[in-house]
């Protein structure tokens, strides 16, 4: 009996066969080794343990739908078919589905996820920004129609001047990232809100997903306005609450943040406001009573006296100008028709020694009458200083005044210093003006009480 001969090929074709039939679908358990990615998207690796290796090949279409990324040492089980590869006559694992070993598929990609954002910084305190200070605009990403919008209005219904943008989206489902992504960036380049929440109720891990999308996360992370997580329930975490600047447990914690927020603003602008409003009313006080005891100095009320004094001396000093100089004009003129008269002498009459003499004496007298003018100007200046120095025109001129009873040179202090009939002088800056008391009940009121606003209606009907 002669032996069957193959060639190469042909017993390739046969083993493939025959594994087909014997290993269609097989699982495999092991841990991965050598994983690579060629430029065609497929995966190549090897599955390993204690006893052996074998190849593994995973085509793209199937790599490019796993939620997790292949790693060296990630222990798995594999599913798939065993053929022999023509090209090398090597057995291989053609891989159809992959499923993590002792940790679930999602929680896989979630902390392959979560390890690789951390490592690029994304998770830093750094980068979180704080609560706006007055977060009056407020952004909604989540779906319309779910729990968590009715949730978040009636927070914020609270505070009445706040504004609420909705951008509605799937929470949940394939594409639901990509609307969340897109919903995040429209907010922020809008410049319409202040805060962005990003809120959905509570579910399963698979629910969530849409929440721990690398796509989500960059579009977090790079949001020109503050985001505010709030997904699922208390015990629930996901990668946006690492990236987002604030995590609340749950989408109504969220709503809370921004309201205590503004309250915390509103009670701080109200304390400041009691403080200023405390410290003017301080001084104020200080100033009144700093007023009453000037007004009540002893030398304030022989002021108007000595007032009138020194204008009189003034008034005087003032008319002696221009009769000096009118006295001065008639010297130089007597002077020079002299000096005229004296040089017209005829020289028998000894003209030039008398010239001499005329000269001198003139000179002396014009001299005392400078200096009589000086003494004259000095004495008038200083009167002028000593004037400015001791008058309460300045007072006068910020509005002030002093009044007396006709006839008297004391300045009133009380109403009770009149009574109905009474005539009274008031000094103002601008001159005096003369009046009759109608009637006082001696009531004295602050300097800084509020005009009554009947003046101006009784002096508008007169």
């Amino acid at each position: 009996m002669s032996a069957q001969i193959f060639g190469v090929g042909e017993l390739i074709r046969q083993v493939n066969a025959a594994l087909a039939g014997a290993f269609s679908g097989v699982w495999v358990r092991g841990e991965l080794s050598g994983v690579k990615i060629a430029g065609s998207g497929h995966r190549y690796f090897q599955i390993k343990d204690a006893e052996g290796t074998l190849s593994c090949a995973m085509w793209a279409a199937r790599a490019d739908r796993l939620r997790f990324k292949l790693t060296d040492g990630l222990a798995v089980l594999l599913y798939g078919s065993l053929e022999v590869y023509p090209q090398r006559g090597s057995l291989q694992l053609i891989v159809a589905e992959v499923r993590p070993e002792g940790i679930g598929e999602l929680q896989l990609a979630f902390e392959q996820l979560k390890a690789k954002l951390e490592g690029e910084g994304l998770f830093a305190r750094e980068r979180k920004r704080p609560m706006p200070a007055l977060p009056l605009r407020v952004g909604v990403v989540t779906s319309p129609s779910g729990a968590a919008i009715r949730d978040v209005l009636k927070v914020l219904s609270r505070w009445e001047r706040l504004a609420v943008l909705l951008a509605p989206v799937r929470v949940q489902g394939r594409g639901a990232e990509g609307e969340i992504a897109q919903a995040l960036g429209r907010l922020g380049r809008a410049g319409l809100v202040d805060v962005i929440l990003l809120v959905r109720g509570g579910g399963s891990l698979e629910d969530l997903w849409a929440f721990n999308e690398e796509m989500v996360a960059r579009a977090i992370a790079a949001s020109p306005v503050p985001v505010i997580s709030g997904v699922g329930h208390e015990v629930d975490v996901s990668i946006a609450d690492f990236v987002a600047d604030i995590r609340a447990a749950t989408p109504t914690q969220a709503a809370e943040l921004v309201v205590a927020q503004l309250e915390r603003q509103e009670r701080h602008v109200a304390e400041q406001f009691l403080h200023l409003t405390t410290a003017l009313q301080r001084r104020l006080e200080r100033l009144r009573l700093r007023l009453e005891v000037l007004a009540g100095a002893r030398g304030l009320s022989r002021v108007p006296a000595r007032l009138r004094a020194l204008d009189e001396r003034l008034t005087r000093l003032a008319a002696l100008a221009p009769l000096l100089r009118r006295v001065v004009t008639v010297r130089h003129r007597r002077l020079d028709g002299l000096v005229s008269r004296l040089y017209r002498w005829p020289v028998r009459f000894g003209a030039p020694r008398r010239r001499e003499l005329v000269t001198a004496r003139l000179s002396v007298a014009a001299e005392r009458l400078r200096s009589l003018v000086q003494r004259r100007a000095l004495l008038l200046a200083g009167a002028e200083r000593t004037l400015a120095a001791l008058s309460p025109v300045a007072v006068l001129q910020r509005g002030y005044s002093i009044t007396w009873n006709e006839g008297c040179e004391t300045p009133l202090r009380s109403p009770s210093e009149t009574s109905a009939g009474s005539r009274l002088r008031t000094r103002l800056a601008g001159g005096e003006i003369r009046s009759l008391v109608l009637g006082g009940g001696g009531v004295q009121g602050s300097l800084f009480d509020a005009p009554d606003d009947r003046c101006g209606e009784e002096e508008a009907q007169g």
